[in-house]
């Protein structure tokens, strides 16, 4: 059970957040609990709508994928064994479905998005996602706030160490347990390829953000 006060610090710092994401042009909101933001999941996502869901734990570890399944609506992921020309064509409808359904690997307490990338497909869909009068839909746990743009990326760095263990990906970070900065080594397991900083909602798109309060996925 979380702690009383660990709960109410959350909600005020999550209140002072979804402020800050406004401002900035996205929609936001604070829930308490994961159970709370699958329900608003469900609540957002139009029943015929079709989703894609690139390489998020949080999303997964919330249930969402099983729940919209469940009611029927088009799911497009490039999760589990697949050859690469089908990994190809599923990543790209998930950039082409009516919702782009992610978390984020930091989130700045000023109100900025960020996101690094190895492939490009997952920083893309949040860019470019939701285009036929859809939506972009991030879920963010709280592990995830940053105090600042420098530790933001440092954030979203640190969660590359185990996402390449979950992809058994041999990058050089995993050996050493720390960022090695690959980028700057050539080394070609690099997973740290693309950096996305959602400085305001991308002209033209809506976005929708669902900070939780409580520990999600890297």
């Amino acid at each position: 059970m979380a702690n009383e006060n660990v709960v109410k610090a959350n909600a005020i710092v999550g209140a002072t957040v979804v402020k800050a994401l406004e401002r900035r042009g996205f929609e936001a909101e604070y829930v308490p609990t994961g159970a709370d933001a699958l329900k608003r999941i469900l609540e957002l996502v139009p029943e015929g709508a079709s989703v894609g869901i690139p390489g998020t734990v949080t999303i997964r570890s919330i249930g969402a994928l099983d729940a919209l399944k469940a009611r029927g609506n088009t799911i497009h992921q490039h999760w589990g064994k697949m050859t690469p020309e089908e990994r190809r064509i599923a990543r790209d409808r998930e950039n082409s479905a009516d919702v782009f359904l992610t978390s984020a690997n930091a989130l700045t307490r000023d109100g900025r998005i960020i996101n690094i990338d190895g492939t490009g497909n997952r920083v893309a869909g949040m860019a470019w996602g939701g285009e036929n009068n859809g939506f972009v839909l991030f879920v963010i746990g709280m592990n995830k706030l940053a105090f600042g743009l420098e530790d933001g990326i440092e954030r979203a760095r640190s969660a590359t160490i185990p996402n390449a263990i979950r992809q058994n990906e041999p990058t050089a970070c995993t050996k050493a347990g720390q960022c090695v900065k690959c980028s700057q080594s050539g080394n070609e397991y690099g997973m740290c390829r693309a950096i996305l900083i959602l400085e305001q909602a991308v002209k033209g798109r809506r976005y929708h953000v669902i900070l939780v309060g409580e520990n999600l996925g890297y």
